[in-house]
């Protein structure tokens, strides 16, 4: 009987209420794993929307795990743990976007540096916009002081601490804290962790798992070679819950890992509160923004029934471009969007434009399959997912 080959890579999967951006997730990650044996786990903590069903009809080989309940971010990545298989564990987010060397360049670091901890890539937006939570430093009384006032805009040598900014955005090198919504470890190391901390449901179990490795010896590493897509936050509302969820994990963060002075204890509750309601407050607003108006819209494709199907169905006035080259030949006069078609773009190259251009342009992704299309519009937009019509029901999609 023949032995079944071992696996390397398990990734790991929490989903929430974003099945538009879960299958557009779990495209790029297919199609990051070709070359060598990897195992996909999704945990769906108990999502309103079609999700699991859409796992089941469209990836059938994922393994799925749907919870009745709402587990929370760490308990939910712990029970699939569990299950995993691989060598080396990458704990994803649903509304992220990985290239297709992705895994292939994490897996090389790790095997040439046997001290690194857990690794993470740079991350960018829906906008092209560097994600500063990419590398962070740890939260100290000082830093989340200076990060909750806003004084790291002022000065990176003297306040830069939380987002590690000594350490430049294209350069590789150690940081003490990596973000959740792209952690990758050897499974030997998760285990040695005992994974994630379940006291926390949604914040700063990156923070406590990243300080935790680091206490074990190891060197937690930024990798700015390797590019992700992160949409951020998409399935979490920034409301009075939130509030509450964040203002709770910081608080337990600081009470189990630094030393009980009532003077500074105050300092940094006060600071995790204030800081708390300010990322409400600001998102909040930000919900209330209405879309960026875009006059033109650029379709990159080879697919001339798709073109047709977009033109009819969602942008009227839409043109066609077959590459990236010919989108920079075009000179619009005002905001220009652009419809990536997945089918015949790599996501290497989309994610270089991005980066290149940023908010030049409004970035729309159409699937593999090319039945849907997510983006965000902007740094302000939560970003949106709508299901293509069939051209032969012409109906009027709003994408946002």
């Amino acid at each position: 009987m023949e032995q079944s080959k071992s696996i390397d890579l398990s990734v790991i999967i929490v989903s929430y209420n974003v099945e538009h951006f879960l299958h557009l997730c779990l495209e790029s990650v297919y199609a990051a794993i070709n070359n060598f044996n990897a195992e996909i786990i999704v945990i769906d903590n108990a999502s309103a929307d079609k999700s699991v069903e859409m796992i089941r009809k469209k990836f059938p080989s994922t393994r799925v795990i749907s919870n009745v309940d709402n587990l929370g971010f760490g308990k939910a990545n712990n029970k699939a743990a569990k299950l995993a298989k691989g060598r080396y564990v990458c704990f994803l987010n649903p509304d992220t976007i990985v290239s297709q060397k992705t895994f292939e360049k994490f897996i090389q670091l790790h095997e040439l540096n046997p001290t690194i901890g857990i690794s993470g890539p740079q991350m960018i937006d829906g906008t092209g916009q560097f994600l500063l939570e990419s590398k962070r430093g740890l939260p100290t009384i000082k830093a989340a002081v200076f990060k909750s006032l806003g004084l790291f805009r002022l000065s990176e040598r003297f306040f830069g601490q939380y987002y590690n900014l000594s350490l430049p955005q294209n350069q590789n090198g150690k940081t003490d804290v990596l973000a959740g919504a792209f952690m990758f470890m050897r499974k030997r190391l998760y285990e040695q962790l005992e994974g994630f901390d379940e006291n926390f449901f949604m914040y700063g179990e990156d923070i406590d798992i990243s300080y935790r490795s680091l206490k074990l010896g190891y060197s937690n590493f930024y990798f700015s070679q390797s590019k992700v897509i992160h949409f951020k936050g998409e399935s979490t509302p920034k409301n009075k819950a939130y509030e509450k969820r964040f203002f709770n994990a910081m608080s337990y963060y600081y009470n189990k890992n630094f030393s009980h002075n009532w003077l500074l204890n105050s300092i940094f509750i006060t600071g995790s509160y204030l800081f708390s309601k300010f990322k409400r407050v600001v998102s909040s607003r930000r919900d209330k923004t209405s879309p960026i108006l875009v006059n033109d819209w650029m379709l990159v494709s080879k697919n001339p029934k798709l073109f047709k199907n977009v033109k009819m169905n969602m942008f009227p006035g839409i043109k066609q471009c077959q590459n990236l080259l010919e989108v920079l030949q075009v000179k619009p006069k005002k905001l220009m969007g652009i419809v990536f078609d997945m089918r015949t773009t790599q996501w290497s190259e989309v994610i270089n434009f991005m980066q290149v251009h940023q908010s030049r342009y409004v970035y729309k992704f159409i699937s593999v399959d090319n039945k849907r299309i997510i983006g965000s519009s902007d740094v302000l937009s939560r970003g949106s997912g709508a299901v293509i019509p069939d051209t032969k029901k012409k109906s009027k999609t709003s994408i946002v």
